[in-house]
């Protein structure tokens, strides 16, 4: 049969027509969730009373719609079926099912959503202490390279209900950019461009003063476009005011030291502790990471060390950190007034490892802190592709001060790993794994999120599954015993994928 002709001028109708129909994210499922945030209102009454609210942005890998998005669940409204009877999502500290619950249904409503740009990374939450709300923060690696703000209320019957800070709901209006449109003002002296921020991907509040610090994982040249004059910056900016007007970018590679990627931050009681990874360099490609760790003075922030981590214990590059206040007796502050001793979790690759560091330093309230020393605890081995990390803090027995859970997500082996400190070794490794194929469809365990609620002795992990498309609920029933976690629940429809090419079917899948 001979196929019809087409003119150009029909061709170009067509493609208008077919660029024109609007593909909005779903609100039914997860499309490639990356961040997530975990929150309780004070006034929940408690893990007895209320599961909470989950927050997920969805990162729309495949650019299969229009855009990525950020949803929010009231984890008090899923139910799904279980032996003919509806079944809600488990409080924690309850009795559980003795397989893992599915919920498919996300009954999200218009107002539990709004649009960000594809690409989405990491996610952080601050609560605004006037209102007693959060406002969500997720940094998007997609054409932008945009930082999203996201407030959260909840309606009268306590459905959540999410509005971008700058109004409405598609985000992508109005964002704030972290390398176009850079005030004139924070230009570097002696350095021909503006400072940029590409590939935004990490996102950490300090609640102390509401600051914000984002991570970019591509150096930044100078010009943009030139790949020249690489440097790698801490991007900064005031929770209640994500603005132009609060934006500023902290250097991380003085003269002397080496540019590279970054991708977490932690904040100690006088430094903020960065960690670098590799990035992608214009033309350059792909280049080894060329900082593991940096220490930025929090009031001298153009004072920048590196600890030589590397001579100690060689790894590639890094990913999430963690930093914790470590005991101090009255004798040594007898001595040493504002002497600080913080122990730092440093999640590495290549090889994949959990390191312990303890540091120690002074930190006068106002004034430069002192060169701190650091010394390497512990070296332990972690399944490929480590991605998160998240800390559990233990109520009670042990007495141990060493009593602190690492939960660790790996993307290699989809598996969350529960690293027990007073042991000193991995007692849990929980699988997260789908029923399809790991090669074609792999679950790629990637951040987590922890209720860990004081007073009660368990902890919940919300961990999102980047490739299989949903969020799963570990529980630890008993913090004494974290070997006994288990997967308790999934959240969402799993994403279906092509298995010749890898990449997902980019329509709803039935219900």
């Amino acid at each position: 049969m001979r196929l019809p002709f087409l003119t150009p001028a029909l061709l170009l109708l067509a493609a208008c027509s077919i660029e024109s129909e609007p593909n909005p994210p779903p609100s039914t499922r997860f499309v490639y969730p990356s961040g997530v945030a975990f929150w309780r209102p004070p006034a929940a009454g408690g893990p007895s009373a209320s599961n909470g609210y989950l927050f997920v942005a969805n990162a729309n890998f495949d650019n299969c719609y229009d855009s990525g998005s950020v949803v929010a669940l009231n984890l008090d409204a899923l139910s799904t079926q279980a032996d003919g009877q509806s079944v809600p999502v488990p409080r924690l500290g309850t009795a559980v099912a003795a397989s893992p619950l599915l919920f498919e249904s996300l009954s999200a409503s218009a107002d539990s959503l709004v649009q960000i740009r594809s690409f989405a990374g990491d996610m952080g939450m601050w609560v605004n202490p006037a209102s007693g709300l959060p406002r969500l923060f997720v940094p998007s690696r997609a054409e932008g390279n945009n930082l999203f703000a996201v407030d959260v209320s909840l309606s009268a019957d306590g459905a959540p209900v999410l509005n971008c800070v700058q109004g409405g709901v598609d985000c992508q209006t109005g964002a704030l950019s972290l390398t176009d449109d850079i005030p004139a003002s924070l230009q570097e002296s002696g350095r021909p461009g503006l400072p940029r921020a590409p590939s935004p991907i990490g996102v950490t509040v300090d609640d102390a003063n509401g600051t914000l610090y984002v991570t970019h994982s591509e150096a930044a040249d100078s010009p943009a476009n030139s790949s020249t004059n690489f440097e790698n910056y801490l991007v900064t900016l005031k929770a209640e005011n994500p603005t132009r007007d609060t934006l500023g970018f902290i250097p991380l590679s003085p003269e002397g030291y080496i540019y590279g990627g970054s991708d977490s931050t932690t904040v100690g009681t006088g430094y903020l502790f960065v960690s670098g990874r590799n990035f992608v360099a214009g033309d350059s490609g792909t280049v080894g990471a060329n900082f593991v760790l940096r220490l930025v003075d929090k009031n001298v922030p153009t004072r920048i060390l590196e600890p030589l981590l590397s001579l100690v214990y060689r790894i590639r590059e890094a990913r999430a950190i963690r930093v914790v206040p470590r005991p101090v007796t009255a004798a040594e502050l007898a001595v040493r007034p504002h002497f600080v001793r913080e122990r730092l979790y440093v999640l590495a690759r290549g090889p994949d490892t959990l390191l312990t560091l303890d540091f120690e330093y002074d930190a006068p309230p106002g004034e430069q802190s002192t060169d701190p020393s650091f010394r390497v605890i512990s070296a332990v081995p972690m399944p490929d592709g480590v991605s998160d990390m998240q800390i559990i803090s233990r109520q009670g027995a042990p007495t141990s001060t060493d009593t602190n859970i690492l939960a660790v997500t790996s993307t290699g082996d989809s598996a969350v790993s529960l690293y027990d400190e007073a042991l000193g070794q991995v007692v849990v490794q929980v699988p997260l794994v789908n029923s399809q194929n790991q090669t074609s469809n792999p679950s790629q365990a990637f951040a987590l999120t922890v209720d860990n609620p004081a007073g009660v002795n368990a902890a919940r992990l919300f961990v999102t599954n980047f490739g299989d498309g949903q969020v799963a609920i570990v529980d630890i029933p008993d913090l004494t015993r974290p070997q006994d976690a288990r997967l308790v629940a999934r959240l969402g429809t799993q994403q279906q994928r092509d298995p010749n090419q890898g990449t997902s079917v980019c329509q709803e899948n039935p219900s």
